[in-house]
């Protein structure tokens, strides 16, 4: 008997064949941080965000790592406004301006408070600071949280675990 699909069961063979790397292992969360944002329209920002890392890690030759992607959406309590998380399945949390963090994940119900380490890097230096800060810590019981902007280098760099200077454009790739 035949499938009722007519699609492969391998979507991308090239990933499959060339091997895709696996996701760094990390202790903490990655959340696109539109605190400060122009736009606040998630969707729009998340994949705009998505092809941008993509062409850098893809002029660098590399591959993004399988599951690799924004775990959480952080706003600030003052701009936020539901209908800008419409069409995206992440959690979403906000920062009260106490700098109490809030979950508000779905459209009814309480906003829970977290418990949660935040950090909000602006450069590959502070990143990486702050992912040597969070591996000393250790787990402390605490969720630890490091809020990106939409800065595609920011965000290649946390996904890949790959330095800067690995994920400058190869001659021939820029612009391609």
């Amino acid at each position: 008997m035949s499938s009722s699909s007519w699609r492969p069961e391998t979507v991308d063979p090239m990933g499959k064949a060339m091997g895709v790397p696996r996701a760094p292992a990390r202790t903490w969360e990655l959340w696109l941080d539109l605190r400060t944002s122009e736009v606040t329209f998630a969707q729009m920002v998340v994949v705009k965000l998505f092809y941008s890392v993509r062409r850098v890690i893809d002029e660098a030759g590399k591959a993004l790592p399988q599951g690799a992607g924004v775990q959480g959406l952080l706003f600030a309590e003052p701009r936020f406004d539901p209908a800008d998380t419409i069409g995206l399945e992440l959690p979403v949390f906000v920062e009260a301006p106490d700098g109490v963090l809030l979950n508000c994940t779905g459209v009814s119900g309480p906003r829970r408070p977290l418990e949660a380490t935040l950090r909000a890097p602006a450069s590959v230096d502070e990143l990486c600071a702050a992912q040597d800060a969070i591996r000393e810590a250790g787990d402390g019981g605490t969720a630890s949280v490091v809020a990106l902007p939409a800065d595609p280098l920011l965000w290649a760099v946390a996904l890949t675990g790959l330095e800067e200077c690995q994920l400058e454009a190869k001659e021939g790739n820029a612009g391609a």
